[in-house]
């Protein structure tokens, strides 16, 4: 189990440094070009992986494409949500508002899969979403900076959203996918997304409807150091989905899960070291009531999972006797 719970905080820091290297490149690179690199390279550390499991290529067998190209674009959203929310907010910021995925998943859940959602995980819920409020409470006080951070946070959010969809149709895959054909097709469809996107940029005409936007996502061309930034966002993403996954394989789920929440600490680390950037007391407590939210909700469906555990040994030990 502590192996696991390793993997999994070494996880937490891969993502965490991947996106302090981002918000690092997000004001000279568009977030198309931040977005390829990302997904190019994660590709390439997965590849690796894979052969070296001896599971390339045939771990990528599907039989349920239209799945993948869905889960892939809701993730990319995410993805490009995200990445943007990083240019707009502190890192502690927007590390923060995707706490909220865990949250969404749960109507999300009950609507779309049909799960029995227990009374405990919908008041875990909407003390959630207050503390979202919290975290909001104070910069939006404050209307010279209210602006631009509401955009970012509505940014954030809208990331965190399109996360908690990726999630549940990942739910839906891994029935009868391979955890890396959906990592792998996710990756395929995001950087055929950036691609194509970086094209449009470079073709689309001045003094039409979206020139003004495309404008701004044209290629840059990286000197040596930023092309070793973007080259390590990329392999910093990958290495993180592998820990992650790795990290699976040696604790349960809703162990592994609730060391989510170290990303927290990551973040505001490198955002005070890179950045000088200092959480607010409101976010740092609306984070906080964000996070005990989803560690209750985690704890309360392991001891329902264990209650449910020990009453079928009850029956069985009870079949067991009549016979």
């Amino acid at each position: 189990m502590l192996r696991g719970i390793l993997l999994k905080v070494a996880a937490t820091f891969a993502f965490a440094a991947m996106s302090a290297t981002i918000k690092t490149v997000s004001t000279r690179f568009p977030v198309g070009e931040i977005v390829l690199f990302r997904s190019l390279f994660a590709m390439a550390a997965l590849v690796v992986w894979l052969a070296r499991r001896g599971e390339f290529p045939h771990a990528l067998s599907t039989r349920r494409k239209l799945g993948h190209v869905g889960r892939s674009i809701a993730g990319s959203g995410g993805m490009f949500f995200g990445f943007i929310a990083l240019s707009l907010l502190p890192l502690a910021d927007a590390t923060a508002f995707t706490f909220v995925s865990p949250l969404l998943i749960v109507p999300m859940a009950a609507l779309g899969l049909g799960e029995n959602v227990r009374p405990y995980r919908w008041a875990a819920v909407g003390v959630g979403f207050v503390g979202v409020l919290i975290m909001l409470s104070d910069d939006l006080g404050r209307s010279a900076a209210a602006q631009g951070y509401a955009s970012g946070a509505a940014v954030a959010l809208g990331g965190a959203l399109c996360t908690a969809v990726a999630m549940i149709q990942t739910r839906r895959l891994s029935r009868s996918e391979a955890t890396g054909a959906i990592v792998f097709y996710f990756t395929t469809v995001t950087t055929v997304i950036s691609a194509t996107l970086l094209t449009l940029a470079a073709l689309w005409p001045g003094g039409v409807p979206g020139a003004e936007f495309f404008a701004g996502q044209r290629f840059v061309a990286p000197n040596g150091f930023e092309m070793a930034l973007l080259v390590s966002i990329g392999l910093l993403g990958g290495a993180g989905q592998i820990l992650m996954t790795a990290s699976y394989r040696y604790a349960e789920a809703s162990i592994i899960a609730a060391f989510d929440y170290v990303s927290m600490i990551w973040a505001a680390t490198l955002g005070y070291a890179v950045f000088a950037e200092t959480p607010s007391a409101a976010v740092l407590s609306g984070a906080a009531v964000v996070a005990a939210a989803g560690l209750y909700a985690l704890w309360r469906e392991r001891v329902a999972r264990d209650v449910a555990k020990d009453d079928d040994a009850v029956v069985a030990g009870a079949s067991a006797e009549v016979q």
